[in-house]
């Protein structure tokens, strides 16, 4: 309110030096300051709308947090994270005016302020929560539940991939090093050393901090008084699935180019099918795709498709009918990691397999199977998730509306050794 009074204010001032510059010269506006002048109004006119309108909502929302707060239920006498929690439901029924002071309190210090806005932060020395300008911690089961599904939505944070998380969006220097074409010597008493034919061999790639939009959820104020509803589940099942569904594209198949260069955009070519292999794709492609990979990288590679492509490979039989390849209940070499006992483990070769909606589906030049080390491929998360309430713009409809954003960028480290590679599909 008080930035949109100062410009109204600095605005109009042009609009009075133009008249007074004319009184001064005893004469009539020209037609150049008479259109500057009209403009200018037209800007005083419009802001004077914009604050009006803000004041109002301001007064109706004050209006509002004092109706909504008591309908929702009192918060437990609980402690640590069932009161950050009890909080956050809080928050998400009544807004930030609904909150006691000991919730308050839990979402990082006793804070003041009514703006709906929470903010979840690196919990690290370089990190900081300004409580009096509306930021206030998320507490970490909603953001967990919130990651967990963007997970389960998407392949690529479900895989292997390195999920590094900074404080800051700053660009982040990754480096990368390729010394492959050395080895060491065998030297005999006394002798000198002798330098490599090869100096070693320096990369990075550098990750930038993209801003994402969940757009919209907007939630039924019945849902939101209803204080047997799990309405923290609901929004942030709502807001990581958007989240997941744009990100998982991006880091799948992003072009690079403002916005993370997908793990398919950034990976290397494998097999290439024979002419006639446009829907299809053979044991001996599987087979020459897995050792196109760099053997130090297999440990722990897996396999990366589309679900029609996985149903595509399960059909794959011998000369007799036989299936070539079987999916199993267990891991690597018979092997069951810990927790997953009783999950299916769907593996082809003995590696295990992604299953990502965003991997091309069969046909002609798709690059429809990945097979890699994952872990190689880079996703970098800013710790500086916005929740965002809106308690009066959507009430008309008797809805509450909620919106994240998340900063985040991803790209595959790759010194030269290509450690994830992919099979393409014959042209025709």
């Amino acid at each position: 309110m008080k930035a949109l009074l100062e410009k109204r204010a600095r605005i109009f001032e042009e609009a009075r030096a133009l008249v007074l510059k004319a009184e001064q010269e005893t004469r009539a506006l020209t037609s150049e300051e008479q259109t500057k002048y009209d403009a200018i109004m037209g800007d005083v006119k419009s802001l004077g709308e914009t604050i009006e309108r803000s004041r109002q909502a301001s007064d109706f929302n004050a209006e509002l947090d004092k109706s909504v707060g008591p309908m929702a239920p009192a918060a437990p006498a609980a402690k640590g994270s069932d009161l950050r929690d009890a909080a956050m439901d809080q928050f998400i029924r009544g807004g930030v005016g609904s909150l006691k002071e000991e919730q308050r309190k839990a979402f990082g210090g006793a804070v003041t302020g009514t703006s709906d806005q929470l903010h979840f932060r690196a919990a690290s020395p370089l990190s900081d929560v300004t409580g009096a300008a509306g930021a206030y911690t998320v507490p970490s089961g909603f953001v967990q539940r919130l990651e967990l599904a963007m997970k389960w939505y998407g392949g690529m944070r479900n895989s292997n991939a390195t999920i590094m998380r900074t404080s800051t969006g700053q660009p982040l220097p990754y480096p990368s090093l390729n010394d492959t074409g050395n080895t060491g010597e065998l030297v005999a008493e006394n002798t000198q050393v002798t330098q490599a034919s090869s100096e070693m061999s320096f990369g990075k790639i550098t990750l930038g901090a993209y801003k994402y939009s969940s757009k919209l959820v907007l939630v039924p104020i019945e849902l939101i008084q209803d204080s047997a509803f799990d309405v923290q589940g609901f929004v942030a099942d709502a807001l990581g699935v958007r989240q997941g569904r744009i990100q998982n594209n991006h880091f799948t198949v992003g072009t690079g180019s403002s916005q993370p260069n997908g793990v398919v955009t950034a990976a290397t070519l494998g097999v290439t099918g024979a002419s006639g292999q446009t829907g299809t794709i053979l044991y001996n492609d599987l087979v020459g795709l897995l050792h196109s990979v760099d053997p130090a990288y297999r440990p722990g590679s897996q396999f990366m498709l589309a679900d029609a492509t996985a149903a595509v490979i399960e059909k794959l039989v011998d000369g007799n009918g036989r299936p070539l390849l079987n999916s199993s209940l267990a891991g690597i070499n018979g092997t069951v990691s810990a927790g997953q006992a009783g999950k299916a483990t769907y593996t082809i070769l003995g590696y295990p397999v992604v299953i990502n909606q965003d991997v091309a589906t069969m046909a002609a030049s798709a690059k429809s199977v990945l097979f890699g080390d994952f872990s190689k491929y880079i996703i970098r998360d800013v710790l500086d998730l916005m929740l965002v309430r809106f308690a009066e713009k959507y009430m008309d409809f008797g809805q509450i509306g909620f919106v994240a954003f998340m900063r985040t960028d991803g790209n595959l480290q790759d010194a030269g050794s290509h450690p994830i590679k992919y099979y393409a599909n014959a042209a025709s």
